[in-house]
């Protein structure tokens, strides 16, 4: 097990939104080939692992396919059929994150403190700002999701 991992908030909420949505052991991405299910994995099982917020490229994004020299040249689709850099999105989410749960990039917190700190903070008013511009039934469901994957998570290991 790694001493600790790089992972960028949006990340780490994905993890734990997936968890809410009923998965417990990750697998390998066939088709992406990054190392979230690894990621995942770690972290579901080691609530005090160190994680260490990042905005750009992170320990998940090392072995993606469209990871080139640490930036992401995949796209993603937004509520206006607009396709958009996944990389810039992914900056604007994660600052985003950032903003409302007080913390800076390079800052070190624990998967356990990080997910006391997401459940303090980012209640559904917050998460609907974050992902504005995706389609709202995509987000109403990571709302459940990802309240219900922080909630399982400390439950299960405080």
């Amino acid at each position: 097990m790694p001493d600790d991992i790089t992972i960028k908030p949006h990340h780490y909420l994905d993890i734990l939104k997936l968890y809410g949505g009923g998965i417990e052991n990750f697998v390998p991405d066939e088709v992406y080939k990054h190392d979230f299910y690894h990621v995942g994995n770690i972290i579901l099982c080691n609530p005090h692992i160190i994680l260490n917020l990042r905005i750009g490229a992170d320990t998940i994004c090392k072995t993606c396919i469209f990871s080139k020299n640490g930036v992401c040249t995949d796209y993603v689709q937004m509520i206006d059929d607009k396709k958009v850099k996944k990389e810039e999105w992914n900056k604007t989410i994660d600052q985003r994150i950032l903003k409302n749960i007080g913390l800076k990039e390079g800052v070190e917190i624990t998967a356990l403190a990080l997910c006391f700190l997401y459940l303090d903070k980012l209640k559904p008013s917050i998460i609907r700002e974050i992902w504005a511009e995706r389609p709202t039934t995509e987000t109403e469901q990571r709302i459940v999701y990802t309240i219900g994957g922080l909630t399982k998570y400390r439950n299960c290991h405080s």
